[in-house]
């Protein structure tokens, strides 16, 4: 089995948890993530530089993400933030929003970087497609927010149907849109994107639109850092958390299954805990619960191939005994990254136990640390566009699957914090000469 990383000779010995200090604050960038869900973009943008990334607001319509978020940001790691829960839509959303980074910030301190990804579900491959969901028109409203607010950069990432389909209508309203905006962005995008090549484990397809303020570097390239031969499989990522039977939870590790790559030391560790200097207890374990299976689903697990959705298992006893309603699952194969991580937890099989993935099992796909907790209802019941349940609650599942890989993130913001850097380095006296003299 391949891997990329190194193995460590020891576990990192953690601190206890500090006041961050910035050493020269002229340095630090201002971001802010709207649609921010659970925070995968906030985290990434952590990761990448904890130090010279600030957060300075965040937004979503619902209460239980604002829970997860800020859980997580405030009380967990101490940051300063405002947070928003509220929709988009609503009229005053704008100014209230505004008002809130206003309390944070002085007028110096722009925000440098918008980040967010505007729910699209009438372009997603799953469930029904419908053109005219209103979920669809949401980046008008992210784009108003970014008109008021002019940062130097922002980023839309969504799915990539919203790319093609409807003969590309959606692209060319967000070009015809962006080219109205005061003051004026470049827009580069779409740019397609696979999770795999940042070191998720899961093959995650997206695209990014990048808006770059006039007069700051066009950032149009995210250079993958794993190519196919190295991608992180699911057993490297999940492994040591594969003690757990059906009907089974658990809020330790198991001394049975230990962690024995760096993905799952990196995972149980917090790789953001380990930049701010935080300890913790490393035996808790959080969001460990195993569905309560009945007999027949767990013969039905038990028969589909690893890599291989139902069509896998034998026919007759799918048409005497294993025949479910059910469309679409797939069993893990343990070599191999997972599919696209996606809210319904039943799409998935674990590749060695009969059962559906636990949200730990899911977040380790997304590559969100097991330091991360998620909080709400860890599910609502049957899947399907019907289950209006599931978007008021936004149970744990939904949160893990509608989230930004925190890894891709990471490595979206390095390409920011470069392009950032070098728009703000001096031009020396002789080199403007030399400019004005080509002039």
């Amino acid at each position: 089995m391949k891997y990329r990383y190194n193995q460590p000779s020891k576990p990192p010995v953690y601190l206890s948890t500090m006041v961050l200090t910035l050493s020269n604050p002229s340095n630090t960038y201002n971001f802010v993530d709207l649609f921010c869900g659970a925070g995968g973009f906030t985290e990434g943008f952590l990761l990448a530089d904890h130090q010279r990334f600030r957060l300075v607001a965040a937004s979503d319509i619902n209460e239980t993400a604002m829970l997860t978020h800020t859980e997580r940001y405030k009380k967990q790691l101490g940051l300063d933030y405002f947070f928003l829960a509220k929709d988009i839509t609503d009229q005053d959303f704008v100014d209230v929003f505004v008002q809130g980074i206003e309390n944070l910030c002085s007028s110096q301190n722009s925000i440098d970087i918008v980040c967010g990804g505007p729910p699209c579900q009438g372009f997603s491959i799953f469930g029904a497609r419908q053109e005219e969901d209103p979920r669809n028109s949401l980046f008008h409203y992210y784009l108003r927010v970014i008109e008021e607010l002019k940062p130097k950069y922002f980023i839309m990432e969504n799915v990539p149907g919203l790319a093609y389909m409807y003969h590309g209508k959606a692209v060319r309203k967000i070009y015809e849109q962006v080219s109205k905006m005061s003051p004026r962005y470049n827009l580069v995008g779409p740019i397609f994107i696979n999770s795999a090549n940042f070191g998720v484990p899961q093959v995650r397809e997206r695209i990014l639109f990048i808006g770059c303020r006039e007069g700051m570097p066009k950032i149009e390239t995210f250079p993958a850092l794993y190519t196919s031969d190295v991608y992180v499989s699911c057993a490297e990522a999940i492994h040591d958390l594969s003690f757990l039977q059906a009907w089974e939870k658990a809020n330790k590790y198991s001394n049975e299954f230990q962690a024995t790559t760096q993905f799952q030391n990196e995972s149980r560790h917090g790789r953001l805990f380990k930049k701010f200097n935080i300890s913790h207890d490393q035996e808790q374990l959080f969001n460990h619960e195993a569905a309560n299976h009945s007999p027949e689903v767990i013969a039905r697990f038990a028969m589909i191939q690893k890599g291989k959705g139902l069509e896998s298992i034998p026919r007759p006893l799918w048409e005497k005994y294993l025949k479910t309603e059910k469309k679409w699952c797939v069993k893990l194969d343990d070599t191999k990254p997972a599919y696209t991580v996606v809210t319904l937890p039943d799409d998935f099989v674990h590749y060695a136990t009969p059962r559906i993935l636990t949200v730990r099992e899911m977040a380790r796909l997304q590559s969100f640390d097991d330091t991360f907790i998620f909080h709400g209802p860890r599910a609502t019941g049957g899947g399907g566009a019907g289950n209006k349940k599931r978007r008021i609650e936004l149970p744990q599942y939904t949160q893990v699957g509608n989230a930004v890989p925190p890894l891709v993130s990471k490595a979206i913001a390095e390409q920011f914090l470069k392009a950032l850097d070098s728009s703000a380095i001096p031009i020396s006296s002789s080199k403007k000469a030399r400019l004005r003299r080509v002039v």
